[in-house]
């Protein structure tokens, strides 16, 4: 590129005119000339061009008359290399319009190609704001549209506007690096984003630097970039070494990517070394560098976009599946809501009371409806017979088996005097029904006139009953097998003696198996001295006492395992 910069030196070339007469309107044609150009031809000067950072096309008319001698003098400001540079020819005016174009044609038709391309990646990003990849991929896409458009046939058409180009170009020309890294950024692994973060980071820091020191009568934006070549070497070095581990890394996805950086690194790369002077071949390809990795990069976005739109579609099918899940689900509901309704319908009161007893109830499932069912009736001289059941497991099906048991002791009421035929009764007509859920269950009879309590067992927890003389918890307990497992099952009869005032606990095991936040058991001793310490306590109120500390110990039933039921009777013999 013409001659080394010697400060205070102005560059002249002188070159004959003689073959002019061949043209009718000849032209000199100069691809490049830096530091302000002027040309004269013999000692009439034909064109000046004030702009010292100009390095675009020059088509200058010139008298078709030989006289002598073509003078073209440059300013020496540079601190690279000052004169022309690339084509210099003379020619045809016309034909230098037509030759420029064609010189140029890949180039000029690639900018608005990038410019399309970087408006429909804006719209996608503005489509879906989280994908900062569209918005990174369309602003490179603009960029490179503007490097495209500031060289050649459309940079000697905007040769008016040269004041507003020359900065434009060569800001872009510093950014453009910056702008690939973000790309990069988004899509290399987490280690490369770090290194191109800290990358971007050097970078703006060099190129302020570069630009301040290189500050000669005014900014020299050719000067700057002079002074940090060096460093968009080494950027290239290292975007080609991160190609390269992907590259042997073997990640598919990022293959066309990595094609793509390699295309623009290495051309760039090649054009850097030719301006600083260290590659001898003049010819610039990074045009052919833009136009692979515009391909390369394009397919990727494309790619990508199918494979969300791909997702969305997917996405949307699976939506429509849970929506059909929700539908079922709000139809499960509505079922669990009316069951739940209907077991309630099911259950005796939960608050009973007459000249003999009062009888308090509670019932906590675990899920809307559960498989724990209280009853209790009396005769015609005013006895009283009561049922806890506790069905296995819980849920609809034990709450089926519930009902079950309803319907089983409602076929018993004949016998309510005698326990144990309620429960021969109940276990003839529940086995072989229940697949496989059995039933634990207490009754208990009361001759209220007598204060006789007769009771019976079916594998069902024993019962506590609090009396206001007594030094202790009475407990009661009897043996039996769980009904509904086997035919002929035998249940044994026990009894007690009532006093008034005596109050009875039957209660399922959910009681004993709630837990806390520590994994601890509520267990029967616990509950033993829960029921001792509050013995005095009207039934109604040992009710909600008891169901506080049930609550309180579970975190609101957050520990609950099992439905959990308890009944309580006041013996009052009035």
């Amino acid at each position: 590129m013409g001659m080394v910069t010697v400060p205070g030196n102005d560059l002249w070339i002188r070159f004959s005119d003689h073959h002019l007469y061949k043209y009718k309107n000849p032209a000199l044609f100069i691809e490049i000339a830096l530091e302000s150009p002027t040309v004269y031809q013999n000692d009439k000067k034909v064109y000046s061009f004030r702009e010292r950072d100009y390095v675009f096309p020059h088509i200058i008319p010139l008298s078709g008359q030989p006289g002598g001698y073509i003078y073209v003098h440059c300013k020496s400001s540079y601190k690279g290399y000052v004169g022309l540079d690339g084509k210099v020819r003379l020619e045809e005016y016309s034909h230098s319009w037509i030759q420029l174009l064609r010189d140029n044609v890949a180039r000029t038709f690639l900018s608005p190609v990038l410019i399309v391309l970087s408006l429909l990646f804006l719209g996608l990003f503005f489509l879906k704001w989280e994908e900062r990849i569209y918005l990174y991929f369309s602003v490179l896409l603009l960029s490179s549209a503007i490097i495209e458009i500031m060289n050649g046939f459309i940079a000697f058409s905007l040769l008016n506007y040269s004041r507003i180009t020359i900065p434009l170009t060569y800001i872009n020309f510093a950014i453009y690096p910056v702008l690939l890294l973000l790309f990069l950024k988004q899509v290399y692994p987490a280690f490369f984003k770090n290194l191109f973060e800290i990358m971007i980071f050097i970078h703006i820091l060099v190129y302020i630097y570069c630009l301040m020191v290189s500050w000669n009568s005014g900014i020299s934006f050719l000067n700057a970039e002079w002074s940090y070549n060096w460093w968009v070497i080494s950027e290239g070095i290292i975007a080609i070494l991160s190609s390269i581990y992907i590259l042997i890394r073997g990640d598919s996805k990022l293959r066309l990517v990595t094609y793509g950086l390699l295309a623009v690194v290495i051309t760039g790369s090649h054009d850097t070394l030719v301006d600083m002077g260290i590659f001898p071949w003049k010819e610039r390809i990074i045009h052919q560098g833009f136009w692979v990795m515009i391909l390369f990069f394009g397919f990727f976005v494309f790619r990508y976009y199918w494979n969300i739109l791909s997702s969305i579609d997917n996405f949307n099918k699976e939506l429509q599946k849970k929506n059909k899940d929700l539908e079922r689900l709000f139809a499960i509901d509505k079922d669990m809501a009316l069951a739940k309704e209907l077991q309630r319908s099911l259950l005796s009161d939960h608050i009973k009371e007459d000249e003999n007893i009062n009888l308090v109830a509670f019932t906590q499932s675990l899920h809307s409806i559960g498989g724990d069912y209280f009853d209790h009736d009396c005769d015609s001289l005013g006895n009283w017979g009561i049922l806890l059941c506790d069905v296995a497991g819980h849920g609809i099906s034990s709450a089926v088996v519930a009902a079950m048991s309803k319907m089983a002791f409602t076929g018993a009421k004949a016998y309510i005097q005698y326990p144990t035929r309620v429960f021969n009764f109940m276990n003839r007509h529940l086995s072989g029904k229940t697949k496989g859920l059995f039933i634990t269950a207490s009754y208990l009879f009361i001759d209220t006139e007598s204060g006789k309590l007769i009771y019976s067992n079916a594998g069902h927890p024993g019962f506590f009953i609090l009396r206001n003389n007594s030094p202790a918890l009475l407990e009661h307990r009897a043996k039996g097998k769980p009904l509904g497992v086997f035919a002929e099952s035998d249940y044994k009869e026990e009894s007690t003696q009532l006093l008034p005032g005596d109050k009875i606990f039957l209660y399922t095991d959910g009681v004993l198996d709630l837990n806390n936040d520590k994994n601890e058991l509520f267990n029967e001793e616990r509950l033993k001295r829960l029921l001792w310490e509050n013995r005095d306590l009207s039934i109604q109120n040992l009710k909600t006492t008891v169901q506080g500390n049930l609550s309180d110990f579970c975190k609101s039933w957050k520990h609950q395992e099992d439905d959990v039921s308890f009944i309580i009777i006041e013996y009052k013999n009035s």
